[in-house]
């Protein structure tokens, strides 16, 4: 199986008489992008940015795990490069969000990991700018959180995804890295402060 070719129609169900939606046979909560912009704004208005940042880091971050540990037992990727960009290419956290992988390099014996590419759906920047000006910083929190932990599942160590361009800070599109802690210095303690956990 290629990371490219999968099929979502496949392992989303819907039972209408239940009225339940089903994700890979899991209960699928989908919500409209205004109720997750809603949320977001009053995380961040309640607990402030950082605490926000976190949170959305986390979560995405613990989903991206969990996703990666299922797919590998689930489908018979054709090798590990494909297994490895299946994750960002089927991203399933808050909504369906397809990344295009630019450029992935990486080799087990010495550690070496890089990993760049585009997000096409941009919809928590599209959030972000709903509500509030452009951004100093990234705001894609809940995809660079799931890009962080699906690669470090793939790994075995801590990798972390951070945007280089961003839509939320007035970039035209919304590009990513994802490389070790130690490759990103001090850019990285705020991520690892969310990842602590785990």
């Amino acid at each position: 199986m290629k990371a490219l070719d999968f099929d979502l129609s496949k392992e989303i169900t819907f039972d209408f008489e239940q009225g339940i939606t089903s994700f890979r046979e899991s209960r699928l909560v989908v919500l409209d992008a205004n109720a997750l912009g809603l949320l977001r704004q009053n995380l961040l208005e309640s607990l402030g940015m950082e605490a926000a940042r976190s949170f959305f880091l986390r979560l995405g971050y613990q989903n991206g795990y969990a996703d990666f540990l299922q797919m590998k037992l689930r489908y018979p990727f054709e090798n590990e490069l494909e297994l490895l960009s299946a994750g960002p290419v089927i991203h399933t956290w808050e909504g369906i969000v397809k990344a295009i992988p630019d450029e992935i390099a990486y080799d087990r014996s010495t550690g070496h990991f890089h990993f760049t590419g585009t997000w096409l759906n941009s919809y928590e920047a599209e959030q972000h700018l709903s509500y509030n000006d452009t951004s100093a910083e990234s705001v894609c929190w809940s995809l660079m959180g799931y890009a962080s932990g699906w690669s470090s599942g793939f790994f075995g160590t801590k990798l972390i995804a951070i945007e280089t361009a961003c839509v939320g800070k007035g970039d035209a599109e919304c590009r990513f890295l994802i490389q070790p802690a130690t490759a990103w210095g001090e850019q990285a303690i705020p991520y690892l402060k969310a990842y602590e956990r785990f």
